[in-house]
C-alpha cells in the first residue's frame, strides 16, 4: 500500500473518530504549524533510530496541554503502530477532509511581494463571492513570478503572473518570427 493511501486512511479514521471537528481541526492546525516549525521534531518522529517510547513521550510533553485527548490518542496510536514518519501527511488529508466537510475550499495564493491583511483579507472575499463557497486562503511569497497573482484551487491553477504573461509573449514573438 502506498503511503497516500495509507495516510488517508489514517486521516478518515480520525475524522471518523471526532465528534467535534472544529476542536481536531485546530490541534491539527497546531500541530503543522509545529512540524513546520521545528525540522528537528520531524526528523525526530522519521527517525528508525529512536525508539518509540521515546518518541511518544516527546509527543506526550509537547502537546499533552495543548490538544484534546482524541488528537494525543490518535498521535500515541501512530506512533506504536509506526506511523509516525506519516504524520505530516496525514495531518494534511485530514484537513482536506475537514474543509469538505464544511464546505471550505482551499485556495493557495503564490504573490510576488507580501500582501497586507486588508489585501488578504479582500483577495479571500472576492475568492468567496465568485465560487460562492468559504474560502481558506494561504498566501506566499514568490520573487520569481515578477508580479501578479498565482491561485491554486484544488486542481485549477490560474496564472496571472508576469513571468506567465512574458513567456506567452515570448512564445507568440517565436511563432511569428
Amino acid at each position: 500500500m502506498t503511503s497516500s493511501v495509507v495516510a488517508q486512511r489514517y486521516a478518515q479514521a480520525l475524522f471518523n473518530e471526532t465528534t467535534t471537528v472544529s476542536s481536531v481541526t485546530d490541534d491539527v492546525a497546531l500541530l503543522i504549524q509545529t512540524l513546520s516549525n521545528s525540522s528537528e521534531l520531524e526528523r525526530c518522529l522519521k527517525s528508525p533510530v529512536i525508539p518509540r517510547h521515546k518518541k511518544s513521550a516527546i509527543l506526550q510533553t509537547l502537546f499533552a496541554e495543548y490538544v484534546h485527548a482524541v488528537t494525543l490518542r490518535f498521535l500515541q496510536m501512530l506512533v506504536q503502530r509506526g506511523r509516525e514518519p506519516l504524520l505530516s501527511a496525514i495531518l494534511d488529508r485530514f484537513l482536506v477532509l475537514s474543509d469538505e466537510s464544511q464546505g471550505i475550499t482551499p485556495v493557495h495564493a503564490r504573490v510576488y511581494s507580501e500582501l497586507s491583511e486588508d489585501e488578504q483579507a479582500r483577495l479571500q472575499s472576492v475568492l468567496s463571492t465568485r465560487l460562492n463557497r468559504t474560502v481558506r486562503l494561504q498566501v506566499t511569497e514568490d520573487p520569481a513570478l515578477m508580479g501578479g497573482i498565482v491561485l491554486e484551487i484544488g486542481d485549477t491553477v490560474y496564472d496571472g503572473s508576469v513571468q506567465h504573461q512574458l513567456s506567452l509573449l515570448q512564445g507568440r514573438l517565436h511563432v511569428q518570427a
